[in-house]
C-alpha cells in the first residue's frame, strides 16, 4: 500500500529507521520497491509522521509539480531541526541529483527566499550547506542510533 505517496518509495531507501534496525540508503525490508509498504497499516510512528516537503505541499500551499516528486527528481526534500535549514537528502549512487535542472532552480528559489539547504546523500560525512553565500562543504559526525548527525555550521 502506499498511501498519498503514490508509486514514490524514495524515503524507504534514503533514511535510517532505528526501529527497523534500517541504515540510511538501504532498502528497508518492508519495501515493495515503487509500490509502497508492505506492513503500511502496521509502519513504525516515524514512518506513519513522516513528510516530505513534496508531499506536504499536496495539500497545504501550493502543490510542488509532478517533476519534484522524489522519485522523479531524486532528491527528498525535508524540514530540519532548524527551521531555516531545509535538507536535501539524494538517493544513494546519485549525490550529484541536486545540482541538475529544476531541482538546483528550486534550491536557488529556496535560498533566494532566505533558506540554506544541506544537500547530499544520508549517512554521508560531508553534505554542501548553499546559502546566500554559495555552497561550501559540511563536515558531519557519524550517525548515531537514530540515524542523526550535526554539522560543524
Amino acid at each position: 500500500m502506499s498511501g498519498a505517496c503514490g508509486d514514490c518509495t524514495m524515503c524507504c531507501r534514503v533514511f535510517a529507521i532505528a526501529q527497523l534496525q534500517k541504515s540510511a540508503g538501504k532498502w528497508c525490508q518492508h519495501c515493495d520497491i515503487g509500490k509502497g509498504c508492505k506492513v503500511y497499516d502496521d509502519r513504525p510512528a516515524v514512518c506513519i509522521d513522516f513528510e516530505c516537503l513534496w508531499l506536504m505541499s499536496q495539500t497545504e500551499g501550493e502543490p510542488m509539480p509532478p517533476e519534484f516528486r522524489p522519485d522523479r527528481c531524486k532528491v527528498v526534500f525535508t524540514g530540519t531541526a532548524d527551521p531555516q535549514i531545509i535538507a536535501a537528502n539524494t538517493m544513494p549512487g546519485m549525490s550529484n541529483a541536486w545540482r541538475n535542472g529544476i531541482v538546483r532552480d528550486l534550491i536557488n528559489h529556496m535560498v533566494k527566499g532566505g533558506f540554506r539547504i544541506a544537500a547530499g546523500v544520508m549517512a554521508s560525512r560531508t553534505m554542501t550547506m548553499i546559502d546566500k553565500n554559495g555552497e561550501r562543504t559540511v563536515e558531519l559526525s557519524e550517525p548515531d542510533q537514530d540515524g542523526m548527525q550535526w554539522g560543524n555550521d
